[in-house]
Formats: structure tokens, sequence, C-alpha cells
């Protein structure tokens, strides 16, 4: 297996977006990024001084270039890295879009394939068949099926191969697309076919295109929005899991005397100041009007790339914090089709929930109703479902803080569910300390009616609330019975001292959690995986290693994706891992890096970061 073919490796995640990288034939291509198109008959800004703004991988079309006597004989005698003075990774594209345009190409699939390999692209594109958003169900369908045979008709040799997913607005064939195309060779997969729906700024179709197609396709495979770059989008794009964009647009709309900026489009002539990231900050409206017209599409168009890579420096930044919803939810007020588009997104927060990390790095952003669809909120208000019995008691936040001692006397005095005000809504007192509830920044909550039946005083102990309040964490965060499993009668509490908050959990004198002060959740010890391990069967919270690494991973190393067998797919990404043999002996137990739903893709990096072991590193040089 060549290292293009191992695919992503991601380094940093929050949900489905992520930093990763992959390997070319010139070199490893980090995401999320921009390629700027650059058109060989007309270079507007050098891709060598594109590099300094922060560009590392270009695109190219090669359908253009063969078209052109002279292009065909530079690409072919120098090579295409030469021809345009760029050392780092560089797509071609087919011809596709000029046959959209134009109505057809005079060149077949395999044919571009080769050319495209011949001038030495590191990432070659199949002629793949356009849908539009009018056209027609059946169609799309065999233009989708016509597209895969394409795949294959080729051999990519030493190049990634990307094969597109088309499917023009229907859900079901964006999945079908992705699904044929993750059976093939196409080891880079773009989305196409969805230039005309940026124009007309139809966003939420675009939401409902890439998690159909991202879903659908392996994670290890890089996904790329054909045409996608524009600031306004890239940050819901990459909330829903794409990699890579490529923009024409800076040109295009410097050559039209438009200015790209993070929430939209504005005219030149109209913009009297700059922002400090832009090439124009120190110029005026007079200096504009006084360059002629190749040099001020020159500025605009470096303005504009500036644009592109100051937003995918921000949303790095968030991926890196966690807080990408947050920013995509604040950026959807920009525009109302963004606003439209980030309900369309609203509507999938079950299934992005399975792809969300069990707590996020910083504390859980509460700006208005719609923060209540973050996938976090919906882990915990789906847990709520399963939680809450019948009559429950409803305790105020005023009353829970002004009054805590006294609310817990009450509750251990009863067997009923008790419930404490949390934002507009209502959580277990249990999860008091667990994110979300705790690591929020939000306002007061409001006032709330008492909706419960009144709860008697009087009687004797019936339950220990502390006990109680790690069984419903344990349920929360391994799944239901866990917290019995984990936490028996007669288990041991140690509480901090300047806090109060529970620090570690013992059995008999052996620790079996410690309770992590930054989100409320637990960090397992081997007696607390041992537990969950002999009364949790089957598949459930275990991720299976092969014999090869058995030994290193009981010796305390970490899992790499390469040595796994089988796993949980309901595992959790950050959460709490059993790492066991082939025959379901426990060896270690430690973070999983990513969701069981991902599990299976990948094959470069850490799939769990190992903290104890059933063994020691003594045991076992390092592999």
């Amino acid at each position: 297996m060549s290292r293009s073919d191992e695919g992503m490796e991601v380094l940093f995640r929050d949900g489905l977006a992520r930093i990763g990288r992959f390997s070319t034939p010139h070199g490893e291509l980090e995401t999320p990024t921009v390629m700027p198109v650059i058109n060989p008959n007309i270079i507007v800004v050098s891709p060598s001084e594109m590099k300094r703004i922060g560009v590392r991988a270009i695109i190219t079309n090669s359908y253009i270039i063969r078209r052109n006597a002279e292009l065909r004989e530079k690409a072919l005698s120098s090579g295409l890295h030469s021809m345009l003075s760029f050392d780092g990774p560089i797509m071609t594209d087919s011809g596709t879009f000029q046959s959209y345009v134009y109505g057809g190409v005079e060149y077949d699939n395999a044919g571009m394939v080769e050319f495209q390999k011949s001038i030495g692209s590191d990432i070659v594109t199949i002629l793949d068949v356009f849908t539009k958003p009018e056209d027609p169900y059946e169609q799309v369908r065999r233009a989708i099926e016509v597209t895969r045979a394409r795949v294959d008709e080729v051999d990519p040799g030493d190049s990634l191969l990307a094969g597109p997913i088309q499917g023009s607005i229907y859900d079901d064939l964006r999945a079908y697309s992705a699904k044929l195309m993750s059976g093939s060779k196409a080891t880079y997969l773009p989305i196409g076919g969805v230039v005309p729906l940026l124009e007309s700024y139809r966003y939420a179709d675009l939401v409902r295109i890439i998690v159909n197609s991202k879903v659908n396709a392996p994670f290890s495979r890089p996904i790329h929005l054909f045409g996608g770059g524009h600031p306004m989008f890239i940050p819901m794009a990459v909330l829903l899991g794409v990699d890579i964009f490529d923009s024409a647009s800076y040109v295009k709309y410097a050559r039209d005397g438009r200015l790209l900026f993070p929430d939209g489009t504005r005219d030149a002539s109209e913009v009297l100041e700059f922002p400090y990231w832009s090439p124009l900050r120190d110029m005026q409206q007079r200096d504009i009007a006084a360059m002629d017209k190749r040099e001020r599409l020159y500025w605009f168009s470096l303005h504009n790339l500036h644009a592109l890579f100051s937003e995918i420096r921000e949303v790095r930044i968030r991926i890196e914090e966690q807080t990408l919803w947050e920013y995509v939810q604040s950026k959807a007020m920009a525009h109302p089709t963004l606003l439209e588009a980030f309900r369309t997104l609203r509507s999938y927060s079950r299934l992005l929930e399975r792809y969300t990390e069990v707590s996020k790095k910083n504390s859980f952003m509460y700006l208005d109703t719609r923060s209540l669809e973050h996938p976090s909120a919906v882990r915990l208000s789906r847990f709520l479902e399963s939680f809450v019995g019948g009559d429950p008691v409803f305790v105020p936040r005023a009353e829970y803080e002004g009054n805590r001692g006294a609310v817990i006397s009450r509750y251990e005095r009863s067997q009923r569910p008790f419930l404490v005000q949390w934002m507009h809504g209502w959580v277990p007192m249990e999860l008091e300390d667990t994110y979300p509830v705790q690591q929020y920044v939000g306002p007061e909550a409001r006032l709330i009616p008492d909706v419960g039946s009144p709860l008697e005083e009087e009687g004797q102990r019936l339950r220990d609330f502390d006990l109680e309040k790690v069984r419903a964490i344990a349920d929360y965060q391994f799944g239901k019975g866990a917290g019995r499993v984990l936490f028996p009668d007669g288990t041991e509490i140690v509480k901090s001292r300047a806090t109060g908050r529970i620090r570690t959990i013992s059995y008999g004198g052996v620790q079996v959690a410690t309770m992590r002060p930054k989100d409320g959740l637990f960090t397992l010890t081997m007696e607390g995986a041992r537990r969950l391990h002999q009364g949790i069967g089957g598949k459930r919270l275990r991720v299976f290693v092969n014999r090869e690494s058995e030994a290193f991973n009981r010796a305390g190393y970490n899992v790499f994706f390469k040595f796994i067998v089988d796993f949980d797919p309901e595992i959790v990404a950050g959460n709490e891992t059993l790492v066991v043999s082939e025959g379901d002996d426990l060896l270690a137990v430690g973070k999983a890096s990513v969701s069981g739903l991902e599990m299976a893709s990948y094959r470069k990096g850490v799939a769990v970061k190992v903290h104890h072991s059933a063994g020691s590193h003594a045991d076992v040089s390092a592999p």
C-alpha cells in the first residue's frame, strides 16, 4: 500500500470538521484549505506569490492546457509544476465543467486522465457527467452510474484519483453516488455539480448535499467541494466535513470590481476602509482609481485570496478550540440564505451527535434557543428522555443554588427523578457538574413554573445522592446500566476539600475512576475498565486489536488504526474505550480519537490513546 492510499490522518477534530493531512506525490497537504484555480492562459497572481499567503496546493484545468498547443507542449516537456512555478501539490480538473458550460468536450475520459498523468498532476480527475439541479431523477441516476463506470476505465498510476460525487439535489442519489465511489479506486472525493447552487446562494440545498455525500463516504478520503470557495459558506461546509475547496472567484469577482469579505461580497467602489488583513489596508479610493485595469485586477485578486485564507485560518482555530458550531451559528446571521442553511443543518443534529466528542475543550456557548440543537445539547436531551420516569420533581435554579443541602436532603428521601433548571429546560440533578450542564456560558435561566407534584419532606433516607450521581454520569457516558456495573453499593467516594466536588471513586480500597474537573466525566483505571469489561458484554465500548498489536497495547502503547480488527460502532469520540484482543481479553483502556462510525475508515494515526494497561512498557520494545 502506498502512502497516498492510506488516506487522511486526523490531527484535530470538532465533530465532522477536522484538521487533517494526507500524502501526495509532491508532499503532504494539510486541511482544511483552499486550492486557488490557476488559469494557465491568464495568471493574475503567480502561484509562487500565493505561497506567501498560505496557499499549499493549487488546481488547474487540464482541458485548457491540452487544447492550447503551446501550453500542451510546455507541460509535456517540462511538467506541470515547472510550467506553473509551483512545487506543492497540484490538482487538475478534466473539462467536466467546460462540458457543462459549452455542451461537450472533444476528448474522452481515459485520454484526459492519461494526459493529466503525463504532465505530472498529483490529483487527477475523471471526466465525470455533470448533473444540474433541474435534471430529472432517472437522468441523474444514469449519469452517476456512467461516472462510476469511468473510474474503472483508468489507471491513476502514482497520482491520487478524484472520483466526483454527483446526484444533483436528490438526497438519496447523493448517498448512492458516494457509496458507489467508496467502492472504487478513487481515493479523493470531490462533490460535483454544485456551482449552479453556489451561484444562486442555495446554501440549504448544499447542506443536504454535503451531509449525504460525507456520511456515505469513507472518512479516510479527502472531501472536496468543487467551486465552493466563498468565505461566507466555508465554515458551514467544514462543519459538515468538507476538507478542501477550490476557488476561481478570487479572480472572477475581482474582474467585476467585487471584493470578498467574511460575511459576503462588496462592490470595491463602496468600500471606504479595508480590514487589517487586506493588502489594500493602506489604500484609499483615490489610490485605487489611479490604477490601470490590470493593476486593479491584481490587487483585488490578492485581497480576495487574503479573504479566503483569513477565513481558513479562523476555521482552523475554531476546530482546534472545538467552537466551530458556535462560529457557524453566529455567521448564519450575516445573510438570510445562510440562516436558512443553518436551519437545515440543525435538522441533522441527531445525526451529527453521533460524530461529536463526549465533551469539548471549551464551554458550551448558549447564544439563543438554536444552541439547544448543538449536537452536545442533543445528546443531553436524548439521555434525559431515557432517564426520566414518571412524576419528576422540578427544582428551579435559584432554589437549588440557594439551598442545595436542603434539596439534596429531599432527594435522598425520595425515589422520584429530580430535574434542575438549565437554560430554558431541565436536566437530571445528578449531571450538575457534567458537560455541558456546568461548563456553559449563557444568560441566566429564565423562570420556569414548577410543573411537578408536591414532594413530601418527611421520611427515611432511601438513597445516597453522591452514589446516584456517579451512577447517572456513568450511564450518560457509557450507556444505560454502566453506573451500577462500575459503582455497586459500598463504593467509596472522595471529594475535593477545596471545592467539595467528587474527585476519586474506589471500591474495596481499589480506585475505579477519577472524575475530571474540566468536564465532570470519568477517566477509568484498569479496575474500572475490568468492571465494565466484565459487566457489559458483546462489542460495547470495545476496540479489538490483532495479535501483532496485542503485546504493545498490553504494555501501554497507543492503538493504531491499522491494527484494529473490530470495534463497537457506538463508540463516542473522546470517550473512554476498552482495548481488547481478538479473543476479548482486556489489554488496556484509553480515549478514542474518533467515533465508532469512523473507526473502520482510517489507516493512519492513533485510534485510542492508552492511559492504563494490563502490563507495563518494560514488557515489550516500542513498535
